[in-house]
């Protein structure tokens, strides 16, 4: 008979290490693949750290509106940090930007309810934990009236929030105030004298006096002051006559003395308007000559407001005033004695202004008087048909000294001109600095601010003013 073999069989203890052995390398292999994916992470922050103040910034600047939207008469606040993306590119010695922060105002309330709110600001801004110092912007609408306000303090202690509501109060509906201009508008030129007697009370100088659409505007480039109450009443005054188009009453200081210009553009004719000026008695109450000239329809005249004449000064001192006074012994500048430049084009509210320079290369002094000639020069090389005026028709020139190495100047203004239909710019002026000279060429486009040429375009009408002494 035969036997059947009989399957061998695994011992049960064999059985049991042979699945612990696989449950153990299982687990091995799993453990492997999660420090892999640890380590990979790491390696991820470790290739792009976060910046620790800007994640400090961003980290409390919810806390920091919250503390800022708490303050009584803020109506809310925003904080703004730059995002780490950004920062990326930054070299590491560069250091992270301020936070902006912009608080808006609750409205109606009074300048000094205001500017204490916005002392409680910066009071929440020092001890915020922001990094640098950041930067505010104080901001209001005025519910109903559109009128708005948007300031820049300094820091504590500036009172521009107290101000500014102060020109709201008087019925501003803009107000722009910050380290580099103080802007304040009016909705009409009658609203503008009450406006500067706020200025005026505040002891705040401003850069620019306006109505809305600039109709009528009183501007001080250079050292602003609060603008003069008689200033700015004639500046209404001339803004309201029917005819009147813009009115702009201009400070300036192209020789280092501020000199009052007021500028009138009318329908019609500029007689009416230029006889009101010259009997005006504004001028007498500002105590000082004022300038016009009044731009009609076809032609134009100057003079002076009140019929009260400047009086001319040499601002380089009374050693300088003495030698012009009696200049007999100076001769007269010939062309060899002087060079020739343009530089300082500038423009406001309509107007255009570039200077014509004349410096003395000689070795001794030499006076001029009168203004250079001019003609101009555009970008296809044909010269526009161009009306040159005196700044005062009929006023005789006053007699400079100009020493070797010193500058006398010519500023010409002139009404801006719409390039829409005749882009054909004028890009070289071509000055004769005395009779008999050479005429010199000069690129405009080398001026700052007039690289594409300026709009002295064909029928221009340019206001020549007469050589003085530049400021030292």
């Amino acid at each position: 008979m035969t036997e059947t073999p009989q399957t061998a069989r695994l011992h049960p203890l064999y059985v049991v290490v042979g699945v612990l052995f696989v449950a153990l390398v299982a687990l091995a292999l799993w453990a492997t693949a999660r420090g892999d994916d640890q380590a990979a992470g790491q390696g991820d922050e470790r290739e792009a750290p976060a910046d620790p103040a800007t994640s400090q910034d961003a980290t409390i600047r919810e806390d920091v509106e919250r503390d800022l939207g708490a303050i009584e008469g803020v109506e809310s606040a925003t904080v703004e940090v730059l995002d780490e993306d950004l920062l990326e590119g930054l070299p590491e010695h560069v250091p992270a930007p301020a936070a902006s922060v912009t608080v808006d105002l609750e409205s109606f309330r009074t300048p000094e309810d205001a500017q204490a709110t916005v002392d409680a600001v910066y009071g929440v801004l020092t001890t915020s934990g922001l990094s640098g110092s950041p930067t505010l912007t104080v901001v209001d609408t005025l519910p109903g009236t559109a009128a708005t306000m948007r300031l820049e303090p300094t820091g504590p202690g500036d009172r521009s929030v107290h101000d500014g509501v102060a020109f709201l109060d008087a019925g501003a509906t803009a107000v722009h105030l910050t380290a580099d201009n103080a802007a304040v508008t009016g909705r009409e030129p009658a609203a503008l004298p009450g406006l500067a007697e706020v200025a005026g009370t505040l002891a705040r100088p401003l850069n620019s006096l306006s109505t809305d659409g600039y109709g009528a505007m009183y501007t001080s480039s250079v050292d602003p002051v609060p603008p003069p109450l008689p200033a700015v009443q004639l500046l209404a005054e001339a803004g309201s006559r029917d005819e009147t188009t813009q009115a702009v009453y201009e400070v300036r200081s192209p020789t280092g003395n501020p000199v009052p210009l007021l500028t009138v553009y009318v329908e019609g004719p500029p007689t009416p308007v230029a006889d009101w000026l010259r009997a005006s008695g504004q001028a007498d109450l500002l105590g000082s000559a004022i300038a016009f000239t009044v731009y009609g329809s076809e032609t134009s005249e100057s003079g002076f407001v009140s019929d009260r004449e400047l009086v001319s000064t040499d601002p380089a001192g009374d050693e300088a005033d003495a030698a012009a006074a009696a200049a007999d012994g100076i001769p007269p500048c010939t062309g060899p004695d002087l060079r020739a430049g343009v530089t300082g084009f500038d423009a406001a509210a309509g107007s255009r202004f570039l200077t014509v320079t004349a410096e003395n290369v000689s070795d001794a002094p030499c006076s001029l008087d009168g203004r250079p000639g001019l003609s101009f020069l555009r970008a296809s090389g044909t010269v526009p048909d161009v009306l040159a005026e005196p700044e005062v028709p009929g006023q005789s020139p006053v007699r400079v000294v100009v020493p070797p190495g010193g500058v006398a100047t010519s500023q010409l203004r002139w009404g801006a001109m719409s390039t829409a239909n005749d882009p054909d710019q004028t890009t070289s002026v071509l000055v004769t600095t005395v009779p008999g000279a050479e005429v010199t060429r000069l690129r405009v486009t080398d001026v700052p601010g007039a690289d594409s040429g300026v709009d002295i375009l064909e029928g221009a009408r340019v206001v020549v003013g007469d050589w003085v002494r530049a400021a030292s």
